[in-house]
């Protein structure tokens, strides 16, 4: 064969060479770019179903592949004339098909967005508008979404998408991208920028899917997203759905279905993991939360809701490692009509650290500098809470507890957390504290607790008394009341009563005899000298009407074999400081009766020596020193 002499294979090359150059050469002639121009505008319009402006001439590249470039892009929604336009990119790149452009047609392999800026009502609702809009529009998309739409209308419930045709869409890139949003409850404006990803649809029967990034209330998310039936989703069905989110706030999976028509709804499971809910709440401005940080929180559940309601069944949660179990039901708040965010359930732990949960839905004294800030009570009319918790063991603070039941509400300026019953202090306990907005203004404050058959030494301790008191079980009553704004000053402004009842006992390192000898002699001298004695007693009973940050005693006295301590006088709470006058009444032995006397004689009234001395110092470092009688 003559033709594959080299010089004549040279020559064949050159001569391809040259042909393919005058095509190249030829190409922007032959390749019409109105043709394009208009190409582009009408495809974009039959994608969205919008109407596409473009202000600028494309600008065709043929290496390394074929692009037509368009800048200043606008697409507006067509039956909304006025407000900001659906979208607004700087530029739009597109891959074509050579062949089909030569041929008169447009097709396009995969569709690059650089900066635009994205307008919407509200997420759910404007997906629910494109698809509203491409079954309107004209073109292949057009035909197939009416077709869509059919097939539902005639069996809402499965509907036949065998009847329905496939076509390709392709692919769009999105780079460096914006969109701005209203809340769907309380139409807040949200903003999401820096959105670069990936949204693929091959063919309308198939898998939609977006990949990419973006940066929400300053955190950079990634999104990994698919609906398997993309079409009837935009046609107003329900499709299967896949959402994987990952930020440092917040770790979120989803796997059900849903339902972006009228009615949105959506089912499936629901997986949940971060480092802090405090944060998570407060990087998703789902509410403000009082100023107490929350711990680490995970959550797995079956999930069904709507736009405004999510219901979590077979629940299983960890909130700063107490796991728990439960049902819960959200509703999401709506300034509109004045509902604020609503949280129902039971929730029921093995343990609970009963600060580390409750202290995200009031805030809670810690000990800390943060005691001496004020109350934020905001979260009183931004909350509806009805939330039962159960425990076999608890801690609040130093006290441990077991079987409790409580709950936590918060309804119309008033929150509410109460220990219905629980085992403490060897006995059994309940209690309830609340925080209420007045109409002035103000806020206040009540505690109740009250205690049956607890232990003494515990609630000494609790006290602040140390570990003098070894006295049999007991019951202890407090009420507190007052206007509260930070807690370092909210025994001062308090008001109540506290009552203590105990049997039988004693009290450590209190010589009675050596207390009373000292009382009559010494001037001054501390009930804190080291002692091996103690003072047996067979009562102990107090009852005292606190106000203003001092409690008045009404009832004080211990009694035992000897005689009965009996005091009288103040105690203010919050600098601990005693003025108390104390009087021992030891019986006198009545004398024998005189020989002869009628058996029924009246006997003599009983008669005591009394001894008396003022206490003072603190109940924690008390002083002694005696009251001279006239």
């Amino acid at each position: 064969m003559s033709w594959l002499r080299p010089r004549n294979l040279l020559a064949t090359i050159l001569v391809l060479a040259l042909i393919a150059g005058g095509i190249l050469v030829a190409l922007p002639s032959l390749v019409s770019t109105d043709l394009i121009r208009a190409r582009l505008v009408q495809e974009i319009s039959n994608w969205t179903g919008y109407g596409v402006e473009a202000k600028q001439a494309p600008h065709i590249s043929f290496f390394p592949t074929f692009t037509a470039s368009m800048g200043d892009v606008t697409i507006r929604n067509p039956w909304a004339t006025d407000g900001a336009p659906f979208m607004q990119a700087e530029r739009i790149e597109v891959d074509l098909s050579l062949l089909s452009a030569l041929m008169g047609q447009i097709e396009f392999t995969e569709t690059k967005i650089v900066r635009p800026r994205f307008v919407l009502d509200e997420p759910i609702k404007s997906l629910s508008d494109i698809g509203e809009a491409l079954a309107k529009s004209d073109g292949r998309i057009g035909d197939v979404m009416r077709e869509a739409k059919a097939a539902i209308e005639a069996n809402p419930a499965k509907p036949d998408m065998s009847t329905v045709s496939s076509q390709p869409f392709g692919r769009v890139r999105l780079e460096d991208a914006m969109v701005t949003f209203k809340r769907p409850i309380n139409g807040a404006e949200e903003q999401i920028s820096s959105i670069s990803g990936v949204f693929d649809w091959p063919q309308t029967s198939g898998v939609a899917s977006f990949q990419g990034k973006a940066i929400w209330h300053g955190e950079e998310t990634e999104i990994d997203s698919s609906a398997s039936k993309a079409l009837l989703l935009l046609a107003g069905g329900a499709s299967p759905v896949q959402i994987n989110l990952s930020s440092t706030p917040l770790t979120l999976s989803f796997n059900g279905s849903a339902n972006i028509a009228k009615d949105q709804f959506f089912e499936g499971t629901l997986s949940l993991t971060s480092p802090s809910l405090r944060r998570t709440l407060e990087w998703s401005r789902m509410a403000e939360i009082p100023a107490a940080p929350i711990g680490s929180f995970t959550l797995d559940a079956s999930v069904t809701g709507s736009a405004s309601r999510v219901k979590l069944e077979s629940l299983t949660t960890t909130l700063n490692d107490n796991p728990a179990k439960g049902v819960i039901e959200i509703t999401l708040n709506n300034p509109a009509n004045g509902t604020p965010l609503g949280i129902n359930g039971t929730l029921a732990f093995e343990t609970l650290d009963l600060r580390s949960v409750f202290s995200g839905i009031m805030p809670i004294p810690d000990g800390s500098a943060e005691t001496d800030t004020v109350i934020s009570t905001p979260f009183l009319k931004q909350l509806n809470l009805d939330l039962r918790v159960s425990t076999q063991k608890a801690t609040a603070g130093n006290v441990s507890l077991s079987n409790v039941a409580a709950t936590a509400q918060i309804r119309n300026g008033r929150a509410i957390f109460d220990i219905g019953d629980a085992t403490a202090f060897d006995g059994s306990i309940a209690g309830s504290f609340q925080l209420a907005d007045e109409p002035d203004g103000g806020t206040t404050g009540e505690l109740r607790l009250n205690g049956t058959d607890v232990n003494s030494a515990s609630i000494a301790s609790l006290l602040g008394l140390g570990n003098r008191f070894e006295l049999g079980k007991g019951t202890v009553s407090l009420v507190l009341k007052g206007p509260i704004t930070r807690w370092s000053s909210a025994l001062s402004s308090a008001k109540g009563t506290l009552s203590m009842r105990f049997g039988n006992g004693q009290i450590r390192s209190l010589d009675l005899n050596r207390l009373l000898s000292k009382a009559k002699t010494d001037r001054f001298f501390s009930l804190n000298e080291k002692t091996d004695a103690w003072l047996a007693l067979d009562k102990m009973e107090l009852k005292a009407n606190i106000m203003d940050g001092v409690a008045a005693l009404e009832t004080a006295q211990i009694q035992n074999k000897l005689g009965t301590l009996t005091f009288a006088g103040i105690v203010t709470l919050m600098s601990k400081s005693l003025a108390l006058t104390g009087d021992f009444a030891a019986p006198v032995p009545a004398p024998a009766a005189a020989e002869g006397a009628p058996a029924d004689a009246p006997k003599p009234e009983p008669t005591f020596n009394h001894t008396r001395f003022f206490i003072g110092g603190s109940w924690d470092n008390p002083f002694i020193s005696p009251i001279i009688s006239q």
